[in-house]
Formats: C-alpha cells, sequence, structure tokens
C-alpha cells in the first residue's frame, strides 16, 4: 500500500521516487517511464479488509476500504469500523477519513415473482461466502451460531440447495436490502446513510443483462442515493 502510494506521488512529480520499505524498494524512475501529466490528482488506493490485521492496517494507511459483501450493519458498526478506528489511532488519523465501498445485495422488484431472482441469487451468495468458517463471525453476532458451519457441510457434500435453504428469511434481513423497486433508494439511504461512501449494487449487472428494460430503474435508484 505505501509502496503503491509513493510511486503515485512520484508520477505526480510532488517528490523523488525514494521508497525503502521491509519488502518493496523502488528509486529509478527515469523520465521515459513517469507516465505524461494528467489531469487526476489525489488518486486514491483502496484495499479489501475482513480480518483484524487488514482492517487496522487499512484504517492507518488505506483512503478506502472496499466491504466484504457479506456483512450486516452490525458487524460494520461493531467490528470494521472500530478496527478501522484501532489503525487511524496508530497515526493520529480520523477513521472518517477512510471510505467505506460496500457492496450490497439488493432484493429488488414490484412483486414477489420479480424479487425471485434476485431474492434466489442473494441466498446462493450469502450461503456461499458463509461457508468460509473465517467469516462465521457476521452469524455468530446476530446469534446465528453454528450456521457457518453447517454451510460448510452442506458445501463439502455439494449440495448447494441445502446451503440455499439454511439462509433464512431472517438471516436474509441482516445481509441484504428488500424494496419495490420505487422505494429501493430510501431504504439504501435509511441503512446506509453516515456510514458508506458508496454503494455497489451487487447484482444489478447480471440483472441488467437478463432484464435490460432494468437499466433506467438501477439508473434512477442511483441518482436519487447520489442526490440524498
Amino acid at each position: 500500500m505505501e509502496a503503491v502510494q509513493a510511486c503515485f506521488r512520484a508520477f505526480g512529480g510532488e517528490e523523488r521516487l525514494a521508497y525503502d520499505g521491509k519488502y518493496y524498494q523502488f528509486s529509478l524512475l527515469p523520465g521515459q517511464w513517469s507516465p505524461a501529466k494528467h489531469p487526476y490528482r489525489d488518486i486514491k488506493v483502496d484495499v479489501s479488509a475482513v480480518g483484524p490485521w487488514m482492517s487496522r492496517m487499512a484504517g492507518e494507511v488505506a483512503d478506502g476500504v472496499h466491504v466484504h459483501p457479506l456483512h450486516s450493519i452490525r458487524s460494520l458498526q461493531d467490528v470494521l469500523i472500530p478496527r478501522l478506528a484501532e489503525g487511524a489511532a496508530r497515526v493520529d488519523r480520523d477513521v472518517d477519513d477512510v471510505d467505506l465501498i460496500i457492496p450490497v445485495f439488493a432484493i429488488v422488484g414490484d412483486s414477489q415473482e420479480e424479487q425471485a431472482a434476485t431474492k434466489d441469487f442473494a441466498k446462493q451468495q450469502i450461503g456461499f461466502y458463509g461457508s468460509t468458517r473465517n467469516y462465521a463471525f457476521q452469524f455468530e453476532i446476530l446469534g446465528f451460531e453454528g450456521l457457518s458451519a453447517s454451510l460448510n457441510e452442506r458445501l463439502k457434500a455439494g449440495d448447494l440447495e441445502g446451503m440455499k435453504a439454511l439462509v433464512s428469511d431472517d438471516v436474509l434481513e441482516h445481509f441484504s436490502v428488500t424494496a419495490r423497486w420505487s422505494e429501493l433508494a430510501d431504504r439504501l439511504v435509511d441503512r446506509y446513510q453516515g456510514t458508506a461512501t458508496r454503494l455497489v449494487m451487487y447484482s444489478a449487472q447480471a440483472d441488467i443483462a437478463t432484464n435490460p428494460t432494468n437499466l433506467a430503474k438501477w439508473g434512477a435508484t442511483a441518482k436519487a442515493v447520489r442526490a440524498s
């Protein structure tokens, strides 16, 4: 992270390239290797982080964190953000200076039939991610003890339908947002305002590929969220 940031500063002419870290050393930057000047300054460097060490590191040196799709508001507030704050405190930094880029499982549609496809996809992805034992804490802090282990057993057995069946509506409520199209923007704002810097709709691309007419609906949602 620090090496990449040093390279960007050198590319922008802010300082001579002279990075000497534990694993990487960079000092050679001939003119022909330096990129041409461009108007895009202050290039941010983000990192994905879930575990304690990566989260603290991100709080200390990263511009932003790409949050894991398997998250709840509880895990953001009680686990991730405190770890980011711990890292930020090491360098007298404000944790609010760390962007949170958050992907969202959105179960959207104006009828249960329309919502069925995105609901099935969300259950499938939550089950798959949740089968990773290092992510068991996501369920445990919400009181769903043993769910990760059960998902892992179903995964090893090749029982994908069984995995989805283990993701109950109660679980789904914590890890996804369900709404009609007209309600989606408000639901996203209610859930993530004050926490997220940017939202990423996890299933939007696949939904648009299947239902091209939904492109305008996703676009309207994005504009409404951005304007809030």
